[in-house]
């Protein structure tokens, strides 16, 4: 009877996305040539376009950072 999961299966890469919550590893087979199985972004063979990690949307969260670490910086004093 045993692990009825077939041995090539077993073998294959995990993928290494971790879950936010639980921050437990998702241990789907990764796809192939890719650290992360098909539900996280294995299957995107590009960079975001719109969203939260866009290079647009990273570069406006840093300004805004460093523009509250400034303000911080005026009202401490």
């Amino acid at each position: 009877m045993g692990n009825p999961m077939p041995q090539w299966l077993r073998d294959h890469p995990r993928c290494q996305a971790r879950c936010r919550v639980s921050k437990n590893p998702c241990g789907q087979p990764a796809m192939r040539g890719r650290r992360v199985c098909r539900m996280h972004g294995g299957k995107a063979g590009r960079k975001p376009t719109h969203g939260r990690y866009t290079k647009k949307a990273i570069e406006e969260r840093r300004e805004l950072r460093a523009m509250l670490r400034l303000l911080r910086e005026l009202v401490d004093k």
